[in-house]
């Protein structure tokens, strides 16, 4: 009885017969399991074997032990939970995750107005260059205010500052505001 043994149960039964021995067949099924036990020899034999080695395991085994006081520190823990919260403990508690909440966002518009701050200057930086670059170049300022193409030029840049300011609006308007 140390081994189990090698032939083993049916393929069909063996998950159930274990389920049966631990009791969590459903009635029909137990039923089933049952009737074929009594009826295959192999099953039977193994069904007895496991039977036997789960008992010689369940022996073996240290078995927990629950200290004297378990049920009244349940009961205790038990009745806290169950009992409605103090009203200014809740209070409390809001107030706190609110201070934890609006210190995130003085946090993060801090940070957005940094990062705005830096895209501001990057771009004045950019627009200085670009407009000196231009400047320099006489042919350049000749074809903005005096070639038949100036008013395609002109509206081309119309239109990108039309387009990039509208763009600043829609990423300002979602940002939280400090204060």
């Amino acid at each position: 009885m140390n081994e189990m043994s090698l032939t083993g149960p049916c393929a069909d039964y063996e998950h159930d017969l274990v389920e049966l021995l631990e009791g969590s067949l459903g009635p029909e099924r137990a039923r089933v399991i049952r009737l074929h036990v009594e009826s295959c020899a192999r099953c039977r034999a193994w069904q007895a074997e496991f039977a036997a080695f789960d008992a010689g395991l369940a022996m073996a085994l240290p078995s927990p032990a629950l200290s004297s006081d378990f049920e009244r520190r349940l009961q205790a823990r038990i009745a806290a939970l169950a009992q409605p919260a103090n009203r200014s403990d809740v209070r409390a508690r809001a107030d706190r995750e609110h201070e934890r909440l609006v210190e995130a966002l003085r946090r993060g518009a801090r940070r957005h107005a940094l990062l705005d701050g830096i895209g501001s200057a990057a771009i004045a930086i950019c627009v200085l260059a670009l407009a000196r670059g231009l400047l320099e170049q006489t042919d350049t300022m000749q074809l903005l205010f005096e070639g038949p193409q100036r008013l395609v030029i002109l509206g081309g840049i119309g239109t990108a500052v039309a387009l990039a300011a509208l763009a600043w609006t829609a990423v300002r308007s979602r940002l939280p505001l400090a204060g």
